[in-house]
């Protein structure tokens, strides 16, 4: 007959703590979460209809966890000193630019980008700032050609829902081996919520949201 092997009630309440203890010093695992927000809006420092606080005010009312203020050629003074400040909400300084061949949003950076170079150019300005090159509305007039934007080396395309409302061809149907950022293209605080990008990401950097885009991350958060 076998004996039982009887284990004290304190041997076993020693070995929950101690594996307690190391359950609690593990470091927690980082989870991605969707984040909201649009990546080419414009304010009264270009030809948008509302002042930056009005288009940061509305944004945060929309839930948006980001926005790029991309205005023409230009970064205004206030903005380059407000957005960075932004509490509740992740402000993102950028201009969209005029290329010769057409609009160039550069996202995250912190100096003017020239007008009226080349793409590339003006893709290597962007880059030489760690921030995004993305052509914006490609299928648009003034948007760089579907030919051209295949010879470049850009982050991401711009899906413009507001163009293609206006009749345009879809530019992400044009493009299909790029990422994609799909924005409003913004001249007014209602225009907004006309278009947004649900980014997957470790954290509300930008940073984080420049691997998002980069690497195909990033979704139309209103559908098509």
């Amino acid at each position: 007959m076998k004996k039982k092997i009887l284990i004290p009630a304190v041997v076993v309440l020693v070995v929950l703590v101690i594996a307690g203890i190391f359950t609690f010093l593990k470091p927690p695992v980082a989870k991605d979460n969707f984040y909201i927000g649009n990546l080419h809006t414009h304010t009264t420092y270009s030809d948008g209809r509302n002042s930056y606080q009005e288009m940061i005010n509305e944004a945060k009312d929309l839930g948006f966890s980001f926005i790029a203020i991309t205005d023409h050629n230009t970064i205004g003074q206030d903005i380059m000193v407000l957005c960075p400040k932004e509490k509740e909400i992740l402000c993102i300084i950028g201009e969209e630019v005029s290329t010769t061949e057409g609009h160039m949003l550069a996202i995250g950076i912190k100096e003017i980008i020239p007008q009226g170079l080349t793409p590339e150019e003006t893709i290597e300005r962007i880059h030489e700032q760690n921030g995004l090159a993305i052509p914006a509305h490609p299928a648009a007039g003034n948007g760089i050609s579907i030919s051209r934007i295949n010879e470049l080396s850009v982050d991401a395309v711009e899906c413009s829902i507001r163009h293609k409302k206006a009749g345009a061809p879809y530019d992400c149907e044009l493009l299909p081996d790029f990422s994609y950022a799909y924005n409003s293209d913004a001249h007014k605080k209602e225009e907004l919520s006309m278009a947004a990008n649900k980014c997957l990401m470790g954290g509300l950097t930008f940073e984080d949201l420049a691997e998002a885009v980069k690497n195909k991350r990033c979704f139309n958060f209103y559908g098509e």
